[in-house]
């Protein structure tokens, strides 16, 4: 153990005031998105067809099936239990362990971007390999803000209890 103590420079001058809390985004709605260096127009959820649906589908099934991704998921969670951020480090090593799950996890993010881009600031149009050219900070703010659109464009499996229902659970 060290006999000094580490002090950070900056923690000698005043903090910054807290940014204010990111707004929710409501996918029922279209929405113009503040980027890095531009803007981006989201369709709602609702104009996003079957086509643009399919691939994110698909890719989110195979990434489940990657024993490397959820135990990612499983770290993910209890690093950021309590509304923690995690650190890059922690990141980076979450992605490492991934492996080719880290492959599919970006090709499902570039895919919702797509489908949840009607347009952007940029002088090209939207597609797969345009992501590939936006800024990475645009990027990566993009790639947050989609997000929500996953879970309403997957089906959902989890069995739904209807207490009408004449018969009882089949576990039960």
């Amino acid at each position: 153990m060290s006999d000094t103590l580490d002090i950070d420079g900056g923690a000698l001058t005043p903090a910054e005031p807290a940014a204010p809390a990111a707004q929710v985004l409501d996918i029922t709605q279209a929405n113009r998105i503040p980027l890095p260096g531009g803007w981006a127009d989201l369709r709602p959820i609702s104009d996003i067809t079957e086509r643009m649906r399919r691939p994110i589908k698909r890719l989110s099934a195979k990434l489940t099936s990657f024993p490397s991704f959820m135990n990612a998921v499983s770290e993910g969670q209890k690093a950021t239990e309590g509304g923690a951020e995690m650190t890059m480090a922690e990141q980076v090593a979450i992605a490492s362990s991934m492996g080719e799950a880290f492959d599919v996890l970006e090709e499902l993010q570039d895919g919702l971007v797509v489908a949840a881009v009607r347009g952007w600031s940029w002088d090209f149009p939207v597609s797969a390999d345009a992501v590939l050219d936006l800024p990475t900070p645009a990027l990566d703010a993009l790639r947050k803000a989609v997000a929500p659109y996953q879970r309403a464009l997957n089906p959902n499996f989890q069995p739904t209890p209807d207490p009408a229902s004449p018969t009882g659970p089949s576990s039960g």
